[in-house]
């Protein structure tokens, strides 16, 4: 590995830069690894794995400043944080200046270990790398030997350039001007949970399984995903409403394959597949198709690239670079309140099959992996798989469960098996 240019400070990427301004009481876009292992975690191991680690990820190591313009990340002298005894309602809030600075957060539960990141920091593959390693740095400690690869870094290595680069800015060299649009979707009724409440609900299923069920369909795990989320909302709103709105699915996609990247910083962009219930019934093997393929054209590499420099463009706007700080906050955080989740009717992300060492996979029970409960959107989910075991999370804010059953049934009748976990008992 080559070495990184030590820097003191650095910028947030691309996508990190609206997360800052949109953190209020009301809404915080952090979203939780776990790790459950088969034995208790014995905190005082857990938090000296931890700082054994962190100086291999400095983009993690940092705090969040202001400056007159811009925030920026600058290089945490407050040593590692503590870890802590697990919360019943993760995902809450990020404020700057609890937790040592630091805008991540450390737990731990019986087996489990989870991290809760604040967005500004990485996605859920970044993030995933940095769980993993401090996982395995932590089964060292109890005396297991664990090796390393992509998702398992050696927290003795020097830390390689590639890793800290704001892969937005290095690819964002479409000439087209692409222009970004949304469009009000339907959002569920349901009654709301008090604040800073959140529902989860986790399904287990192996993976392998599941992979027998869809491979005859020649489909992704995503894609069979989206058109269930679609088929269960399309029914919902119908029996709700009259007006029938656009059913809208968004789905985090990882350019790291497309454009050839290690940053472990955020590297995502946001596509959405949409349905019209007024054009008629959708059967559910036409909503595999229609998910099938709008996500197969959204995700040609050029329209990506189309995509992620209109994102560059709208920060490089000149009147935008000459405008404080405060007023960026201001405008960000009105617009997200008018706007928030507008064109989103479910979210849906897949961190998708996570490779362990084989060292370490007897000590690996699963991996979950939860987004930030919605303001509107009642179905928010999370997929993660290792060692054939899929977890599906589901978090929300609302009282109402009727998604997350629908979802979990349609897999019991297809004759697979679920487990179902749940923080409601």
């Amino acid at each position: 590995m080559t070495e990184a240019k030590k820097k003191d400070w650095f910028r947030l990427d691309n996508a990190a830069t609206v997360f800052p301004g949109q953190n209020s009481e009301e809404w915080s876009n952090v979203f939780r690894l776990s790790v459950e292992l088969k034995e208790n975690i014995d905190p005082d191991l857990l938090s000296k794995a931890l700082r054994n680690i962190l100086p291999r990820f400095p983009a993690f190591d940092v705090r969040i400043r202001k400056g007159f313009f811009w925030y920026y990340f600058e290089k945490n002298p407050n040593g590692a944080p503590p870890v802590m005894p697990d919360i019943n309602n993760p995902c809450h809030r990020v404020k700057f200046k609890e937790n040592s600075g630091y805008l991540f957060r450390v737990y731990y539960h019986a087996c489990r270990i989870s991290i809760d990141t604040f967005h500004s920091l990485a996605d859920g593959h970044g993030a995933a790398v940095f769980m993993l390693s401090l996982t395995a740095e932590y089964l060292r400690l109890t005396g297991a030997s664990v090796s390393f690869n992509e998702f398992v870094l050696n927290p003795k290595d020097k830390v390689n350039e590639t890793e800290l680069e704001d892969s937005f800015r290095k690819n964002a060299d479409s000439a087209v001007r692409m222009k970004l649009e949304t469009e009000k979707c339907y959002h569920s009724g349901d009654l709301k949970l008090p604040k800073h409440n959140v529902n989860i609900t986790s399904g287990i299923i192996d993976y392998s399984e599941f992979s027998k069920l869809i491979k005859p369909l020649g489909v992704t795990a995503t894609e069979y995903l989206t058109a269930l989320l679609l088929d269960i909302h399309i029914k919902k709103q119908a029996a709700e409403n009259n007006r029938q709105r656009k059913i809208c699915v968004q789905i985090p996609i990882d350019l790291r394959r497309r454009f050839i990247s290690d940053t472990l910083r955020n590297f995502t962009i946001c596509l959405r597949v949409v349905i019209d219930p007024n054009l008629g019934e959708y059967s559910f093997d036409e909503l595999l198709s229609q998910t099938h393929h709008q996500l197969a054209l959204a995700s040609d590499k050029k329209n990506l690239n189309a995509m992620i420099t209109a994102y560059l463009r709208a920060e490089q706007n000149p009147f935008l670079k000459i405008t404080p700080l405060f007023i960026k906050d201001f405008g960000i955080n009105i617009g997200f309140s008018l706007t928030a989740e507008q064109s989103t009717t479910a979210l849906l992300t897949n961190l998708g099959a996570v490779s362990l060492p084989d060292d370490m996979k007897p000590y690996v029970e699963k991996l979950m992996f939860m987004p930030c409960p919605g303001l509107r959107n009642a179905s928010r989910l999370g997929v993660a798989t290792v060692n054939d075991k899929m977890v599906i999370t589901f978090s929300d804010s609302f009282s109402e469960t009727s998604v997350e059953r629908e979802f979990f049934t349609h897999f019991v009748k297809k004759g697979l098996h679920v487990k179902i976990e749940s923080n409601r008992y």
